[in-house]
């Protein structure tokens, strides 16, 4: 049997800055984590710091997309306006022309016993509501769902009835985000996807895209909220719900998996009234996610097609790490400092993975073309998981599949991993389904293709970690030569075009794009004379330092071209050496900006008191609860009593329990920034992860 690979310590050979000031409250391992990622500077490392809990709850990290034009994206809404949009006179003239009249739905009647049949699967008053909304006037969006139908047939039975008793006035499908299945009843109109599909039958392929454009494009765009869920984990979902393709939704960006988000989706081809309704489930349907904000468009969403994030994040437990100084003062100071100087643009440790071997591990063995060494870092694991009782479900089935793997027991192996390691599961799944067994050393198995197994998002990102380690061990040094000043050899950019970086998510998660293969649009840059950095025409934010490839230029300034190589000579590799023969690994290369800072220098700071583990701000959605529950509440008196009653119940919560102080910060970041680099620069690392231990 062989045993799983060393953990790989890159902790050795690494001078941290002085400036790493001493927080007490920073936790040892989460340093060394920094240090050996290279995040080791500080742009005021003289300030005092402070500490505080991210994320004891999901709900203290709240994210919203902000849009290419500048605003902030919250839900508002979510229910579709279910309206045709107004066509413009300019988008007739190329219409035919037609000497009838439109044809007029001639008005019908429900047959007599429609709800006495109805009522053998539904109670009498939702069979009643279904013969109500087939009299509706067609171009009604109205749609209804019933309750839960457990049996698979009788619901067949439903759907059967309802065409026999309203032809195609209505339409039925199953709702499976009910359990059991429920059956949402739709008004049939011109509007309906089933309808267009007659229409595109009987007048052709335009007649489709035609009533597209009435409606504003192909592309259905919404706000998509999610509370402690990972980005395509809704999607997917989504898509298995309406039985499409995931393809058929885009995003612009990745959002945190324990935070509450917001951000703008688009789904090609799918009517707003069939996502608006997958909301009715309430919580056991979308399972912590709302969509909402329905818009058509003529062009779908791409990654990057956005302007930012805007956080709202509370810290608990909040401490000046100065007695002398009071919390509000030295957090006051610590975002005045930042507003003026800006943070190090560091790539954060989210970017190199949860577990125990860093993907930036498993990306030098891909560049090294180590494909065996490749596979065995990631699956990797802590032999203590095995037989544990004291450890997440899922990381101790990931240990014990991990083992079984190096025992070559594939089919074992692929069984007990679960689905959530989505790396790890592609390359069991890849071994198990061919039935090599090697020859008991892993020897002729075949690793690369294993490897390619894995999605090709999730495979190229180990290799842009790497290159994200180099980076950040780079800015370390640069930065430990001048903090504020521009070097003679500095790079900056050349080209006033978009700026071309890796996307991330406001956690560091990040969005993989294809390698650009032509020129168009890419940033160049070149280095600047000693005349040109005395000059004052360029300032500390104006410097960028390339991210290791074959097609940028390395910075002049004395000592980081050496930084570059001894970094990647440990490693076996070369920065002037990025080419491989396989595409995935051969990366070109980008420029990254050296310094970054809050979107329009704003940043707001609230310190307050609150009961200990008590929710501090609004949820989107709590607001649009509270907000459709006041509107829904039209007698004054009423909703002044329950104010009341609820202002007492939480006076009477607030005094039961034990106070805490939370440190509530508002800002806005670029979409290249990581928002836990930001809080670094604020805390001085002070900022801690939130485990179950604490207040145990």
């Amino acid at each position: 049997m062989a045993s799983p690979p060393a953990k790989k310590a890159r902790l050795d050979d690494l001078t941290p800055s002085t400036s790493i000031p001493a927080t007490n409250g920073t936790s040892v391992s989460q340093t060394a984590q920094e240090i050996a990622a290279g995040i080791t500077e500080y742009v005021n490392p003289s300030l005092p710091g402070w500490t505080g809990i991210l994320k004891q709850r999901y709900t203290d990290f709240l994210v919203n997309e902000v849009a290419l034009q500048g605003n902030v994206l919250h839900l508002t809404s979510t229910k579709s306006a279910g309206k045709f949009r107004e066509i413009k006179a300019s988008e007739k003239t190329n219409a035919p022309k037609k000497d009838k009249a439109p044809k007029v739905e001639e008005p019908v009647e429900a047959p007599a016993d429609a709800i006495e049949r109805l009522s053998s699967f539904v109670p009498a008053e939702v069979a009643q509501q279904i013969v109500d909304l087939s009299l509706v006037p067609a171009g009604s969006t109205e749609s209804l769902t019933t309750p839960s139908i457990a049996e698979k047939d009788a619901r067949s039975s439903f759907h059967a009835l309802v065409r026999e008793l309203f032809k195609s006035r209505l339409i039925t499908e199953t709702s499976v985000t009910h359990d059991p299945p429920a059956i949402i009843v739709t008004r049939n109109n011109p509007s309906t996807a089933a309808e267009e599909r007659r229409r595109s039958k009987r007048g052709g392929k335009n007649h489709n895209k035609n009533s597209w454009a009435e409606l504003g494009g192909e592309y259905c765009h919404f706000n998509l909220y999610k509370e402690n869920r990972d980005t395509m984990e809704v999607l997917s979902f989504l898509a298995r719900l309406l039985k499409v393709n995931p393809k058929t939704f885009s995003f612009a960006g990745t959002k945190d998996r324990r935070a509450v988000t917001v951000q703008r989706c688009s789904a090609h081809m799918i009517r707003a009234e069939r996502l608006a309704g997958l909301n009715t489930a309430g919580d056991n349907g979308l399972r912590g996610a709302r969509l909402g904000d329905f818009d058509y468009k003529p062009y779908g969403l791409s990654l990057g097609d956005l302007g930012g994030n805007e956080f709202v994040i509370t810290l608990r437990q909040a401490a000046s790490s100065d007695p002398n100084i009071t919390l509000e003062d030295t957090v006051t100071a610590a975002v005045e400092a930042v507003k003026k100087s800006g943070f190090a643009n560091y790539f954060g440790l989210q970017r190199f993975g949860s577990h125990d071997v860093s993907t930036a591990d498993v990306g030098a063995y891909l560049l090294r073309t180590d494909w065996r060494g490749a596979v065995e870092k990631i699956l990797a694991y802590d032999p203590a998981l095995c037989g544990a009782v004291d450890k997440l479900r899922d990381d101790i089935e990931r240990a014990e599949a991990c083992r079984l793997y190096f025992t070559y027991d594939f089919d074992a192996a692929s069984d007990k991993m679960p689905r959530k390691f989505v790396a790890e599961s592609a390359m069991l799944r890849y071994f198990a389904e061919r039935g090599i067994k090697g020859d008991g050393q892993g020897k002729g198995l075949d690793y690369l293709g294993a490897i390619q197994a894995i999605p090709r998002g999730l495979r190229t990102m180990y290799a842009h970690a790497y290159q994200s380690f180099v980076w950040n061990h780079v800015l370390s040094a640069r930065l430990q030569k001048s903090r504020t000043e521009v070097l003679a050899g500095d790079l900056v950019l050349v080209r006033d075009v978009k700026e071309v970086e890796e996307e991330v998510d406001q956690a560091g998660e990040i969005v993989i794009a294809p390698e650009p293969e032509s020129d168009n649009g890419i940033q160049r840059a070149r280095a600047l004379s000693a005349e040109e950095a005395a000059s004052g025409k360029w300032k500390i934010t104006d410097i960028v330092l390339p991210i290791p490839g074959w097609d940028v230029v390395y910075p002049e300034t004395e000592g980081l071209m050496e930084v570059y190589e001894n970094v990647m000579k440990k490693d076996m590799l070369d920065p002037k050496d990025m080419k491989r023969s396989v595409r995935d690994w051969s990366l070109t290369g980008s420029y990254r900006k050296a310094m970054s800072g809050f979107v329009d220098g704003a940043c707001e700071v609230e310190v307050k008191k609150c009961r200990k583990g008590e929710q501090v701000v609004q949820t989107d959605y709590e607001k649009l609860q509270a907000k459709e529950k006041m509107e829904e509440q039209v007698e004054g008196g009423k909703r002044k009593r329950d104010e009341d009653e609820e202002m007492k119940e939480a006076g009477e919560m607030k005094e039961a329990g034990e106070e805490e102080t939370v440190v509530v910060i508002r800002m806005r970041l670029g979409t290249s920034c990581y928002a836990t680099m930001a809080l670094r620069e604020i805390m001085k690392g002070g900022c801690l992860a939130y485990k179950p231990e604490f207040g145990r």
